[in-house]
């Protein structure tokens, strides 16, 4: 069946489910992000971290987070690897930019800000990669026997 502009219904049924599997990768990298700070932030309290390793250890896990949603975007899909998890990086960095930025209450954009939309969007792309390429599953499918 094709609908008015051309789409056939599994066309339009994939690019849904690949819309909902990106949005959940996007809960599962803050699922992953938020406990993370929580153990972190308690840490914090107990012991005398030093000041300037704080940022170091906050990109790190965000990065990780993100190769992970990355990765995970990829679970139903062939190809595109690297779109899926570059979609996945810039929405996690956009997310994260509007609640820290309402936090703040500035929503000014510099350097800083694109430096970590490039460098999310980049990162998601690697997992996105990786979750293509290191499958444990036959790409093609399954060989069968006569």
């Amino acid at each position: 069946m094709i609908n008015k502009t051309g789409q056939s219904a599994k066309n339009i049924m994939s690019e849904h489910a690949n819309a909902l599997n990106i949005a959940k990768s996007i809960l599962i990298s803050y699922l992953i992000t938020i406990p993370v700070f929580a153990i972190f932030a308690y840490i914090l309290i107990l012991t005398d971290f030093p000041q300037k390793y704080i940022s170091t250890f906050v990109i790190i896990t965000t990065l990780l987070s993100v190769v992970i949603a990355g990765w995970s975007s990829t679970k139903y899909i062939k190809s595109k690897g690297w779109l899926n998890g570059g979609i996945v990086g810039f929405f996690y960095m956009l997310v994260l930019f509007l609640l820290s930025s309402s936090s703040y209450g500035d929503f000014s954009i510099n350097i800083h800000v694109i430096t970590m939309f490039i460098i999310g969007t980049l990162t998601g792309s690697i997992g996105g990669i990786l979750g293509i390429n290191l499958r444990k599953e036959p790409r093609v499918g399954k060989i069968k026997n006569f």
